[in-house]
């Protein structure tokens, strides 16, 4: 969001298009209100994150997270702001914190009266008997601050008096500090401003400096915000979900300064706080700042054609929006990236790939999809794309052999849905270079085999989606030849071969592609299981083949639509009947050897359950593209039920968005990551497909 300066003019304010709304019952319970978890980000890799009762659970919980080596490299620093009002002398708390000992305290959850997402912006609506507060929390894209925003109901008598305690931390966003012993360097200005210098430490390697804001009441109004100096720790705070997942719990907060400002009926009020120094001359008020993020989301929908959309896939559109970042490119220049889930994942390259359809094309965001399709093709090494780029160094690694066969399958259907082939024929030396070095061998035994199907393997990696590994333990090797690999080779190939047909350059190239697809193909025929029809999961492995009914035979079956009809309806067939839970598909079936239907525990249980019965939710939409029968009566059965299960999954968990897994058994608990790239982004390409054939109004 461009902020202005100086401007006096207010943005007419829009009323919501999406609202998904939490009673008292749901969002002032300790239990119900903590486990279901809002999100908004700068675009820059900076978020806020929280709960809707406001306990913060994780480490990462906080209003500003930022990035400092953009889109990664994030840090904590600003955990939460405390809020009292002052009534007839009397403090009534607004915030909520637990302790080491299991005391909460203050204990303000107990005012709140209803929880919003207002098109994905959250809103509490806060009850304290003498008056109505509405508190939400917008994030400003150029300053990549915070801006928290309260409102005074206009049936107040009168105004009232609200603090609020600013606190601190400088530290990674992984990690816990409780015993931080250092001091913020706090210099406070005129006019309601302040600078606030995090120093560097053992767990955050450089300075950082916050700017605080807070602008007048009214334009032209006389400065009426107080800033004061504080430097307290806080500490032992309990963090009951790190504790859950088997990490260090505690934590440890600094008081830095404390805000105190009059809010009239009817009035809204801003506190901002964020990284950019433009901050310090922001003049916009609270009201202001509001309706233009309105208006912002609300432009959104309409690029993507979603103003009349059914409100589940509307929230998946604004939702999208939370995992397109800028990433800087070599030149300098602006690029795109996509942050493949928060709040713990960078920006990985097979995340991104699989991602892009769904959260740039459908949303018909196309100069996005070129800008990360380039960014990522700037960094191929021996033809393989960055897997990711580490929050602690920012250097890619490169041990992802799905990821480069992905980055042509998105760039083709980038083409397709923007009509521009001159910008698929300026990236098709990039693209080609990935096509010879599968043929020619490259980095950890990724190769074409002479059957024409993709071997890779390496002793101690893990080169697949099914990536878990506990220590030198490879949880899902996959060593050979798996599935998705050659499935996604023979999209690849056929890809190229139609783009190189009018290119003078590589139209000699044409045959050659289109005979290794042919090979390819016919080779197929080794994966097909009679036994179970379906599939193999894996050929020519250590130990031989893998007859085991796993759903990456689904990329094989959502981007090759030549497989034969007979093959195809016996695989779905097989994959709904053993794999498929009502929002995602299993990765092994409830009555195979070593299903774990739980994912939960310590991390070494969590990632034997990860890839051995944990369901997905990205892979409910593969399975809906993969099913060329879907306007039939009984896939759009399956499709309404789908609808269903999502409107559910938007209100709990991750609000407004889908978890990165679930438990593969009921009741099919959300877990990992509460907002993922792949599960919004595969979910919306699938739901919104034109053969889907089916209106969700």
């Amino acid at each position: 969001m461009t902020v202005a300066r100086t401007s006096t003019s207010i943005t007419p304010m829009l009323d919501p298009i999406v609202r998904i709304a939490l009673d008292r019952r749901l969002a002032a319970d300790l239990t119900e209100g903590s486990r279901r978890e809002w999100l908004t980000t700068t675009g820059s890799g900076d978020y806020a994150l929280g709960t809707v009762c406001g306990l913060a659970t994780r480490r990462y919980h906080g209003l500003l997270i930022g990035a400092c080596l953009s889109p990664i490299g994030r840090r904590m620093l600003v955990p939460f702001v405390d809020e009292e009002i002052l009534v007839n002398n009397q403090r009534i708390p607004l915030a909520s914190r637990r302790w080491a000992d299991g005391t909460v305290d203050p204990d303000g959850y107990r005012r709140i009266d209803a929880f919003e997402l207002e098109d994905g912006i959250p809103t509490w609506t806060i009850e304290t008997g003498t008056a109505r507060i509405e508190r939400r929390i917008v994030m400003l894209r150029d300053e990549r601050a915070v801006a928290i925003l309260w409102t005074l109901a206009t049936t107040a008598t009168a105004p009232l008096r609200l603090e609020a305690r600013v606190f601190v931390e400088h530290r990674g966003h992984h990690q816990v500090d409780p015993d931080a012993d250092w001091l913020p360097d706090v210099a406070i200005a005129t006019g309601g401003r302040a600078t606030i210098v995090l120093p560097a430490n053992r767990l955050a390697n450089t300075d950082t400096t916050l700017f605080i804001a807070v602008p007048n009441a009214a334009p032209n109004a006389a400065p009426d915000a107080e800033l004061t100096r504080a430097a307290t720790w806080w500490r032992r705070h309990a963090l009951r979900e790190e504790r859950a997942r088997g990490y260090d719990a505690t934590g440890s907060a600094c008081h830095a300064v404390t805000c105190a400002l009059d809010l009239a009926p009817g009035q809204t009020r801003a506190l901002i706080i964020g990284l950019d120094p433009s901050i310090a001359s922001i003049s916009i008020d609270g009201a202001t700042i509001l309706a233009r993020e309105r208006a912002r989301r609300r432009a959104l929908l309409a690029q993507a054609r979603m103003l009349d959309a059914a409100p589940d896939v509307q929230s998946l559109a604004l939702s999208a929006d939370d995992f397109i970042v800028r990433r800087a490119r070599g030149d300098g220049s602006e690029g795109r990236s996509i942050l493949a889930g928060f709040p713990w994942f960078e920006d990985w390259g097979r995340d991104a790939m699989i991602a892009l359809p769904g959260l740039l094309l459908t949303t018909r965001r196309f100069d996005d999809a070129k800008l990360v399709i380039e960014t990522f093709l700037e960094h191929i090494r021996d033809g393989l794309l960055p897997n990711r780029f580490p929050d602690e160094t920012s250097e890619p690694e490169y041990h992802s052999a799905d990821a480069p066969l992905l980055a042509i399958i998105a760039a083709k259907a980038t083409a397709e849905a923007s009509g521009d082939w001159s910008w698929m024929r300026r990236q098709l030396p990039a693209l080609l270079s990935i096509v010879d070095a599968y043929i020619n061998g490259t980095r950890h035994g990724i190769h074409a085999d002479d059957d024409g199907l993709i071997r890779a393997g390496e002793p101690g990696l893990q080169l697949t989606w099914m990536d878990a590994k506990i220590g030198d333990l490879v949880v899902t090797a996959r060593m050979g030849k798996p599935i998705e690999l050659s499935g996604l080779w023979i999209a690849s190939l056929n890809a190229l071969s139609l783009m190189v047909a009018d290119d003078p350059r590589y139209c000699a190239r044409e045959d050659d592609l289109n005979a290794r697809a042919r090979r390819a193909t016919v080779s197929l025929a080794r994966f097909w299981n009679p036994a179970t029809e379906c599939f193999r999961d894996l050929l020519d492995g250590p130990n031989g083949n893998d007859d085991a009914v796993r759903p990456n035979q689904l990329f094989l079956l959502a981007h090759c639509p030549d497989i034969p009809v007979e093959w195809r309806e016996k695989a779905i067939a097989t994959i709904k009947r053993e794999l498929a839970s009502p929002i995602a598909v299993r990765t092994l079936g409830p009555r195979a050897d070593g299903y774990r239907g739980r994912y939960e525990g310590d991390q070494r249980s969590r990632d034997l359950a990860y890839h051995n019965g944990t369901a997905w939710p990205f892979l409910t939409g593969l399975l809906i593209k993969s099913d060329l029968t879907r306007t039939t009566s009984a896939s759009t059965r399956a499709l309404l039920e789908l609808h269903g299960a999502l409107a559910e999954q938007l209100r709990d968990g991750g609000l407004g968005s889908v978890s990165e897994i679930v438990d593969g058994s009921a009741p099919y608990e959300p877990r990992g990551c509460p907002m993922q790239a792949w599960s919004v982004g595969c979910l919306l390409e699938a739901l919104q497909a034109p053969a889907a054939g089916i209106s969700f109004e």
